[in-house]
């Protein structure tokens, strides 16, 4: 079936309804791409229409229940393993072993974790790091607002792109093939890290006390406005005093917090409580 156009004034209310729902501002070039992604959505629901579909989200008791299919529509997921080189560098040569020398339990927070392999490459590098030196626990949590790629992250099954830039001997030494190049995390693995779903905007946060947050390409999405509000009134309450916090590479919180200093390690975007 043929839908009619998705009319300026219908883009604009879905814009308006996004940053509402998760706080992501959806400029005017990516008409198309919302356009693509809903039309899934309005053909599988038998509508007619864009306005159809709107009506539905925002006036009718079920389409409360729709929105987290709405919202996994419109947002953006791609990641891999081993993304960001010289930050996991910095991870594992700075950051840990000084917390190894302080801490018992190092957790770790990976917001907007998209379908795992951040979470699972955090684990994977603690571990590493860790060796025969240090054997506390570690607690690695996942949250992301779409529910399918939550889905994916706890199933673990990875192959192709996502496999990528994984060294080989980190392949053979946590990962199991499953089938013919698809492979899963080891179970050692798996049983420190959990995912949930969550709306970094509108939940509270899913937990306190984190050693280490990881944010990357995640507040590109947002305007400034939004940025400054996740980072002073959420990640500041959630991390330790002596924690790290990791954004992406084109992301900055130059003027968008008053809670956070730039690190200085490897000229990486991390940074400290003040």
């Amino acid at each position: 079936m043929t839908l009619p156009p998705l009319s300026d004034s219908t883009f604009r209310s879905f814009m308006e309804l996004i940053y509402r729902e998760t706080g992501i501002y959806m400029r005017e070039s990516k008409r198309i791409l919302v356009s693509n992604r809903l039309r899934k959505r309005i053909l599988a629901l038998r509508m007619l229409s864009y306005d159809d579909y709107y009506r539905y989200l925002t006036e009718t008791v079920e389409g409360k229940k729709e929105l987290p299919n709405f919202i996994d529509a419109v947002s953006t997921n791609e990641t891999y393993f081993f993304r960001g080189d010289n930050q996991f560098q910095a991870l594992k040569d700075v950051i840990l072993p000084e917390l190894f020398k302080k801490r018992k339990k190092i957790k770790v927070w990976s917001a907007g974790c998209s379908t795992g392999e951040e979470a699972y490459t955090i684990c994977i590098i603690i571990l590493e790091a860790a060796g025969v030196l240090w054997n506390g626990d570690i607690e690695v949590l996942g949250s992301d607002i779409n529910t399918e790629v939550v889905r994916k992250a706890k199933e673990a099954s990875y192959c192709g792109r996502t496999l990528r830039f994984l060294p080989e001997v980190i392949l053979n030494r946590y990962f199991v093939e499953i089938s013919d190049n698809i492979f899963t995390i080891q179970p050692r693995v798996k049983e420190k890290v959990y995912f949930q779903v969550h709306n970094l905007l509108k939940d509270e946060p899913p937990g306190y006390s984190y050693d280490i947050i990881f944010c990357r390409n995640v507040m590109i999405y947002f305007d400034k406005t939004t940025q400054k509000t996740l980072v002073d009134k959420m990640f500041a309450r959630c991390i330790q005093p002596d924690g790290y916090l990791f954004i992406g590479h084109s992301e900055s919180l130059l003027g968008s917090s008053e809670h956070f200093r730039y690190a200085h390690i490897f000229k990486a975007p991390i940074y400290r409580p003040n």
